[in-house]
């Protein structure tokens, strides 16, 4: 009767200890150098600290046994705050909440910087996000999901708009913790070109105020430059926050001015929107303050 009873005992044990490996495996595996061959990642869960994620593999083949059980997913938010007037954005990440509670650390971090105005572009989870700038300085986002659908739509919409490719300037994952810009060189300094509205009255000059920190002020300071120099109603034709105004002349004589990030990158704008030959006069600094004209016919500032 005992050799029975020990016969039934063992063959409990045996059984209980063959299923152990397979329910381990239906968790899957944790990987942290990446899924092996015919494998892909199921989930995330963290290291004996609790404090870094570290992926779990299943096996890739659909015939394999999947995991019973959905695995633990450990959702990773981030958001990012920007300002009109700023060259930058501010973000906070890593977080395991998203929403309006989020968002309002960034905005805080944001408007603690610029002293108000600030907006959110909302938060979002195990992704990330990227920065674009057009040839104005002007600010777009888009999300880098689905292939970066997103990124490239926008991306291309940006760059529809002018001679040269907008420019990514910022991707963040929604993993990382914090970024924040330099408060002393985050604040835009915009340069605004005006000339005379039609060519009635048009004297071959333009009328640039740079280094303002207010987009009105400097639209305000160019064309009344203009209208008191001529007497004319006057146009804006060009602006830039933290970039350059490039002028030239078409090989029509015909006279221009155009706006990027970068001396170079103006002058090649410029030789793209001249079609043909066209001779490239000065570029301006949007950070230099001063309201001043550049003469076409010289070529030069007076």
């Amino acid at each position: 009767m005992q050799a029975r009873l020990f016969l039934v005992f063992a063959l409990a044990c045996a059984t209980w200890l063959a299923v152990l490996p397979a329910a381990a495996q239906s968790y899957g595996r944790p990987c942290p150098g990446g899924p092996g061959a015919d494998e892909l990642i199921i989930g995330m869960t963290k290291d004996l600290d609790g404090k870094t994620d570290i992926p779990l593999c299943g096996p890739r083949n659909q015939g394999d046994r999947l995991p019973e059980t959905p695995p633990t997913i450990v959702n990773r938010y981030g958001a990012i705050a920007w300002h009109a007037d700023a060259d930058d954005v501010w973000m906070v990440g890593n977080q395991d909440f998203g929403g309006s509670a989020l968002e309002n650390h960034a905005l805080e971090a944001c408007n603690r910087a610029m002293g108000g105005g600030c907006k959110s572009i909302g938060s979002w989870n195990n992704s990330s996000m990227s920065i674009i700038r057009d040839r104005s300085g002007t600010l777009y986002n888009a999300w880098n999901g689905d292939d970066g659908a997103v990124r490239k739509q926008v991306l291309a919409q940006c760059s529809a708009r002018q001679a040269l490719p907008c420019e990514v300037i910022g991707k963040f994952g929604s993993g990382k913790s914090h970024y924040i810009p330099d408060t002393a060189t985050v604040r835009k300094s915009y340069a605004l070109a005006a000339w005379v509205d039609g060519a009635e009255g048009y004297d071959d000059k333009l009328y640039i105020a740079s280094g303002y920190t207010d987009l009105q002020e400097a639209e305000n300071a160019a064309l009344g430059s203009c209208t008191k120099a001529t007497g004319r109603q006057c146009k804006i034709v060009a602006f830039s926050g933290n970039g350059y105004l490039q002028t030239y002349v078409l090989g029509g004589g015909d006279h221009s001015v155009t706006a990027e990030t970068s001396p170079k990158r103006a002058g090649e704008a410029a030789k793209v929107l001249c079609k043909q030959k066209c001779i490239l006069q000065a570029v301006y600094d949007s950070r230099e303050r001063r309201t001043f004209v550049h003469n076409f016919m010289t070529g030069e500032a007076q």
